[in-house]
This record gives structure tokens, sequence and C-alpha cells, in this order.
């Protein structure tokens, strides 16, 4: 939670000089808000980098003011923004009039309400800065984190190397140890291959291995073997059981732990003083304690350049396994990926043994009752393979194993995420998810909270996902790179470091920290209290298949009304409709909304919709799934809108010219058009708000005529955009168009294109994106072939594009691909209409490691082709799917 709280002060001090310094008798108040505000922010960053067993009550307490504060200083800020900077004028002329005359003496009024405003925040940010010293909260009571450090030689047991007598510990790992016990006990250093580069081995659909890697003949080499996966896998429990396996190949042994942020020395000196100790260990000399002693003082006075050279001498021709939660440690680690062993959450099977065992007992009489067995699959299910968790709720229910605790087994069922943070019994799951949240980097911790606005189990959308954290602030700025693309390395970082696994367990301190306030029946209801709500999130009352009860639904109607929702900046809801129109009703009321996302929600009308255009601080917007039919003119106001998505709605007209007045607008989905209204004016339009929307990053264009049949209308206009959008990533049209403009090829970051009912011909759409230096994917769908033939040409290289489809193109009958083009592409899927059809030069493209045909039972020209690719030089490692209709 710091890092969100250290996100929004560090705003708001920007904000405070932007908006409000040249006000009369708050400009020098102004800067010390700021000031003060940015000595809080530094106190967040250490409270946030600090030992997490050394941050107390009092800390939490104090971070939870300066949270509130920082949040009141903005809310200040936007509702001056909104009341003077942007008045909102009455529609008649009288009423224009009016607000002309009086809003001199308003503003006036206004401005003295908001200096008297400011000192009190000031007064406020005084008494909690106070606070701060007088309960000496500061750097020398919050030292780093311990955990950096490396574990001391004898916090190791001798114990570890046996194996434990609890056969449960591994289930679903023995297998795993033999394969790597052999790898490692076999293995050889991989030489170059002249084909290549690096000859990996090649496995079947099946997971066999039919070809295995070369080799040379020295093993006298070290060999680095990453174990890799999130926590609670069983890392290192494969790795003591891979210790104990190669006892008699490799009898000296030693185990360290190394700190994350890597401390070359003393990391370095701990793993030799380990080593020794295991070497001296062998010895029966009376002088080895001495020569111990000796070896370590000696060993702790070397630099790190000795330290180094003494590890080559010593391991040169060892075996060291590594194991780590982040992927791109193991691939530094080891020279290959066939030296990486990835973890795989357990089985179906393996994971109810392992339960089962727990729960029940080894012996063969332990086994489940049947009324429990289905609660154990959706138990199981949730737990996702993870043996931490698997065995966690299982020593919570070992008690109630009986057929009697049926009611319990279905509780713990539905709670299992807010159980996490309740029960003693889970201290261990418990430690290990605050573990992996406090080894984030500060700006990654907010992103990982923000996913306990989804409900568990819920399917969370990237790019959704990605779009909140930027409208929330929660995404900072990095010279030349879009908020998108940051946003995307944060995802792939927490990818990287095994996390995003975790989303639906993460959700410890979030009610201690307020940093959402969940609504729905596995929370027990409605919220009590008077606590300010800053971001609402229901969820689902009948997500179990039961109707809610006559007392919950009319909780659910009048529940809100007791909540303070005054500050409320992000809505969402996982509800479909139960109770959300009476809140629905009250929309126009919170001014302060930035996200409002009402995916599915089908208590959503028409009449709703003129509160949402006047909500004018809206950064993201979806109506996704809803039944809304009319989106008003209005909705050209919301000149902060970023993403506007209406996929899949009711909207049966054209979105509103006034759309083209959303200049900050970045993602735009599925916007129709109907040909019947394209007259040349709104092409014009059209054309005008694409090269003037610079922060447009997601572009989905249809454009449909509603004649007496359907068909595709015309985006010629195309052509007319003098300045592109330069940031666009994705960029999908459908309609007709004779020829792709020539400005697409200027589009440095878009990494995905789709085309589809268009007549442009693919050798010139070939053409125009092979200049794209970061295009990732091409899906073309009924496209033109001129003369039936698409060629990819040699100098048309596509420098990154991995994954082609050419789908329902029924004038294509012969496919090229000229040596030296496409050199990257990895997948190929191509659809087979017609018995002339031909596949040439596939064996030119160097990478291809799929290829998925689809066509009609008995296609010859389908059946040829997959034959030829039986002849490509790595047909091999090549999978082939043939999908037959």
């Amino acid at each position: 939670m710091e890092s969100a709280a250290e996100s929004i002060v560090s705003k708001v001090g920007q904000v405070l000089v932007d908006k409000l310094q040249d006000i009369r008798g708050v400009g020098n108040k102004v800067v010390q808000l700021r000031d003060e505000l940015a000595t809080m922010n530094a106190v967040l960053r250490v409270i946030s980098e600090a030992d997490q067993d050394n941050v107390d009550h009092v800390v939490r307490e104090w971070e939870k003011q300066v949270h509130d504060l920082a949040y009141d200083v903005e809310d200040y800020t936007d509702t001056y923004s909104l009341r003077i900077v942007r008045p909102i004028m009455r529609p008649s002329i009288y009423a224009r009039a009016k607000r002309v005359v009086g809003y001199p003496h308003k503003k006036l009024v206004l401005q003295r309400a908001l200096a008297a405003d400011i000192k009190d925040l000031l007064v406020r940010t005084t008494t909690v800065s106070e606070r701060r010293a007088r309960y000496n909260i500061d750097r020398a009571t919050l030292p780093r984190a311990a955990y950096l450090a490396p574990v001391s030689a004898a916090s190791i047991s001798a114990n570890a190397l046996r194996r434990a007598d609890n056969p449960d510990q591994f289930v679903g790992i023995t297998e795993q140890a033999n394969d790597l016990a052999k790898k490692i006990k076999a293995v050889k250093e991989p030489v170059h291959d002249p084909r290549d580069k690096m000859k990996a081995p090649v496995h079947d659909e099946d997971d066999q291995i039919l070809e295995e890697p070369i080799y040379d003949e020295d093993d006298k080499i070290l060999k680095v073997f990453s174990i890799v996966g999130f926590g609670g896998l069983g890392k290192t429990t494969l790795a003591m059981e891979l210790c104990r396996q190669l006892d008699a190949d490799f009898p000296l042994q030693a185990q360290v732990s190394v700190s994350q942020e890597f401390d070359a020395g003393k990391d370095m000196k701990g793993l030799l003083i380990r080593v020794l100790q295991q070497i001296l260990k062998e010895k029966e000399d009376a002088n080895a304690n001495q020569i111990n002693k000796e070896k370590e003082a000696k060993i702790n006075k070397m630099n790190v350049e000795e330290l180094s050279s003494e590890i080559k001498e010593l391991l040169g021709h060892k075996r060291i396994i590594v194991t780590t939660r982040i992927v791109t440690v193991a691939k530094a680690a080891s020279v290959s990926e066939y030296f990486v062993h990835h973890m795989k959450p357990l089985e179906q099977e393996a994971s109810k043994k392992l339960f089962v065992q727990r729960v029940f007992g080894s012996t063969e009489k332990g086994t489940c009752p049947s009324e429990l067995k289905e609660t154990m699959d959706i138990i199981l299910k949730k737990c996702g393979g993870l043996p931490l968790a698997i065995v966690s709720i299982a020593n919570l229910l070992a008690s109630y194993r009986s057929a009697e605790g049926t009611y319990m087994w279905k509780r713990v069922s539905k709670s299992i995420g807010s159980l996490i943070e309740s029960h003693p019994n889970l201290e261990g799951m418990r430690r290990l998810i605050t573990l992996s949240y406090d080894y984030l980097p500060h700006h990654l911790k907010a992103c990982m909270m923000y996913l306990s606005i989804f409900p568990e189990d819920y399917v969370i959308a990237k790019h959704r996902l990605l779009y909140r954290w930027i409208a929330e602030g929660l995404v900072t700025e990095k010279r030349g790179l879009t908020l998108l693309v940051v946003a995307e390395e944060y995802f792939n970082e927490l990818i990287s470091r095994n996390m995003i696994q975790l989303d639906k367990l993460v959700s410890l301190g979030v009610e201690e920290s307020n940093f959402v306030t969940l609504v729905g029946r596995q929370y027990g209801g409605m919220p009590h209290g008077h606590g300010k709500v800053r971001r609402l999130s229901i969820h689902d009352s009948d997500h179990d298949g039961e109707r809610p009860t006559k007392v919950e639904q009319h909780h659910a109607r009048h529940g809100f009304e007791a909540m303070n929702l005054h500050h409320i900046r992000s809505l969402t809801t996982f509800q479909r409709n139960y109770g959300l129109s009476k809140l629905l009703d009250h929309l126009s009321e919170f001014k302060l909304l930035r996200v409002l996302d009402l995916e599915d929600c089908k208590a959503l009308q028409d009449k709703h919709m003129r509160d949402v255009c006047r909500l004018y601080l809206l950064r993201f917007l979806s109506l996704r799934g809803t039944d809304v039919k009319v989106m008003p003119d209005k909705v050209g106001k919301l000149e902060d809108l970023e993403i506007l998505d209406i996929k899949n709605t009711r909207i049966q007209k054209n979105v509103p010219l006034t759309v083209t007045k959303l200049s900050k607008l970045e993602c735009l989905s599925n916007n129709k058009i109907q040909t019947e209204e394209l007259k040349d004016e709104l092409w014009h339009k059209l054309a005008s708000f694409l090269s003037n929307t610079c922060a447009l990053q997601s572009l989905n264009l249809e454009c449909w005529e509603y004649g007496q049949a359907l068909s595709t209308g015309s985006v010629e206009f195309l052509h007319y955009v003098s300045r592109p959008p330069s940031l666009l990533q994705y960029l999908s049209i459908c309609g007709s168009i004779k020829e792709l403009p020539e400005w697409v090829s200027s589009l440095t970051y878009l990494t995905k294109f789709e085309a589809e009912w268009t007549e442009v011909d693919g050798n010139q759409l070939f053409h125009v994106l092979c200049k794209l230096p970061n295009l990732q994917t091409v899906k073309l769908k009924r496209v033109e072939c001129k003369d039936g033939e698409l060629v990819a040409r040699l100098e048309q290289s596509f420098p990154v594009l991995r994954i082609l489809e050419v789908l329902y193109c029924p004038t294509l009958t012969k496919f090229t691909f000229e040596e030296g083009s496409m050199t990257k592409l990895e997948t190929l899927v191509l659809d087979f209409h017609n018995e002339e059809m031909s596949l040439a030069g596939v064996e030119n493209l160097e990478n291809l490691k799929e290829v998925k045909l689809r066509g009609r039972k008995g296609n010859p020209a389908m059946e040829r082709a997959v034959e030829q690719l039986k002849t490509h030089p790595k047909s091999n490692q090549i999978k082939v799917v043939a999908d037959w209709w």
C-alpha cells in the first residue's frame, strides 16, 4: 500500500503548483503544502523499503493518515478545477447570461473558500508531520529489509540433505527430481551445431525427448541448473530432494541463500565458507577446525576479484542448482534453456493425493467421503496446483473430515482468499504471500494491490488492467516511452516474478489500508462505518448460483445510502443487476470519479448516460456488454477521457461526432459507423480526429452499410489523415478500401494489425506493413489477392513478425515465401478454401515453430501442404495442426 500512497502524494505536489499557486492568498501556502507532502513522500518510500516486521501499528496508522490527506488534497484541487477553471454552462440562453454576469463574483467567493480549505489542509499536514517526528518515524527506526542479507552457515541444518519422514512433502516432486537428477549426472556442455547454433532437445506431443542435444567430451566445466517457479510450488523441496539423490555422485554439498539485491562480497564469502565447511567436514584431521578458522579469516579479507577467482578454482567442474522466482535470473544463471527447469503446478491427481493424505492420512483407508468430493474439487481448483496452498487449506480442514463437516468445507471453498488473512492455521501461506509482495519494487506494489478489485477466479483481460493502472495514475512516465509501454513493462515484470499467479491471494491489508472497498455477500454485505470510500468494487451476490434473499436485495438497493461515496474515484461492478439501479441513479453525484467500469452491467440504462457524460474527470469508461443503446453527444465534454470501450453494446447509431473532441483518447474500441450518413463533411471530421488525437494507441474501426443487405462500407477517408496517431499500437480495419494508406508504414509503435473485408491487394498490404519495426502480429481476413497469388518477397523482411494469419480468402490460390522473407515468423495460420491452393517456399521460414491449417475434409491442397511440411529442414521441431471441417 505504501507505493499507492507514495504515487498519489508525489503527483499531488505537482498538481498543487500547476493549478492553485496563482490564486491570491494561496500561492505561498501551496508551496509550503507541496514541500510538506514531498517530505512525507520520502518517508513513505522508506516505509516501502523497510523490513515489514519493523513496520508497527503506529507507522501503519501514520501512513494511512498521509494517504487520506493526499487524496483529500487532490480532491480539493479537482473540485477547484471543475467549479472555477472549467465551469459547467447551463443549456438555456437566460441561464447562460445569468451565469456570465454572476460568474466573477461567484469565482471570487469560491477562491476565498478554497484559500480557507488550503489553510485547513496545511494545518492538517503540519499536524501529521509533527506526529511523525513525535513518534520517531524515520530511517533510523525503519532499516532496510533484513532478508537482503545471506543466510549464515549455522542456519543451514545438516538434516536438510536427508529425506523427510513425511512422504506428503514429495507428492508430485519425486518424478521431477528423478528426471532432473538423471540430467545433472549425465549432462555435458552443449556445443554449437553448425546448422542450429544450439540444438536443444526435440520433444513430441507427449513431451518425450525424440532427439538428445549434441555434447562435447569435456565434463570438467561448471554447470548451473536453474529451478524457476512462483512461491509455494516446491522449488526448495525439489532442490533438497535432488541433493539427496545425488549424494553418492556428489558427496560434498553445500547450501547458501543469496540475497535478492546481490551483494557480491557478502554472498560470495557466504558461498565459499559454506563449501569449505562441507569439505573439511569429511576430514577427521584434528586440525580441521583450526584450518577452517584460518580459511574463513582469509576469505573475509578477499576482495570481489579474489573471491571470483577462488570460486572458479573450487567449483570449476561442479554442479550448481539455483532456485528462483524470477525467470530472467534463471536464464542469466544457466547457459541455455536446456539447463532451466520450470516448476509446474501439481496435476489434478497429484493435488488430490496430497490433499487427501494431509486431511485423511496416507493409509489406504484415507479416502475422501463422497459428500465432500465435489467441494474438494472446487477447493483444489482454487489452489491452482500450488502445494503450499493445498497443504495450508488441508491442515485447516483436517478437523472437519467427516461428512458432517460439509458446511465448513463449503464456507472455505467460497472464501479462501479472506481465510488466508484471518485464520492462524494459514500462517505459512500468509507469510509466503507477504514475502512475495515485500520483494516487489515499490512501483509494482500498488499495481499488485490493484488486482484485489477483481473477484476470485475472475479472468482479467490484460489491456483492461493496464489501462486502468494508467487511469488511476499508478504508472509513472518514462522518457521516450508511452504509458502503455511502461504499463506493459510492469505487467511483464510481475509475470517474470511469477506474481500474477498469486493475484487472487494478495488481498492482505486491503481493508486495513482502505485501498478498495469490496461489497458482496462473501464480504458480509455492505460495509459499516463512516470512512471515505475511494475505490468501490461490487462483486456478484449470486456468484454461487443462489438467488439473493429479500433482505439481501433490500440491503443491496438501500445499503449504498449509508456509505460516504462523495470521494469515490473508481467504481467497478461485477454484479449484473440486483441493487445497482439505486446506485446508478446517483452517478451524477460522483464528481471525482476517474474510472467507471460497468462491463456486463445489465442495470445500466440509457437514462444513466446523461449523468455519465457529466463526470468530467473520467479517464476510463467501459460500457462493454451493457444494454445501452444511445451514446449522448455530450460525451465529447469528457476532455480527460483516455479509454472508451463500447464493444458488445446495443448502440445502433454512430458514436457521435463529438467524440472527435476527445484529444486525450488512447483507446477507442468498436467504433461502428453507418455509411448512410457518411458525407464528405463527416469523412473529413473523422480524418481530422485521427490527425489530431496524438494519444491514440488502440483503434478498432468498423464500417457497415445498412441497406437491403448488410455489407461493408467505405473507409477511404483514412487517406485524408494528414498526421497519423504516431503512438498507435493496435489497428483493426473492417471496411472497403482500395489501398492501405502509406502513413500506416510510419506507425513505429504498431505491434498488431488486422484487416477484414477490405479490397486491399495482399501484396500492396505486405509492401506497406513490412516497413514496421515493431509489428509482431498480422491477421488478414477476406482480403483480395491480385492474380490469386500472395507473395512475401525478399525485400519484405518484417523484422519482428512472429504470427501471420490468412483466413477466408477464396481468391487466394498460391502463397509464396521467398528466401530471406519473414525470417522471424514462428506461427503461420492458413485457410484452404479451394482445391487449387498451393504453398511454396515454406522451407525459407527459418524460425517457424507452428503451422495451423484449416480446410474441408478430403481437400487435396491441404493434404499436399501437410506432406510438404514434413520435408521442412526442421520438421521435427515444427508443430503441425490440421483442422479439418
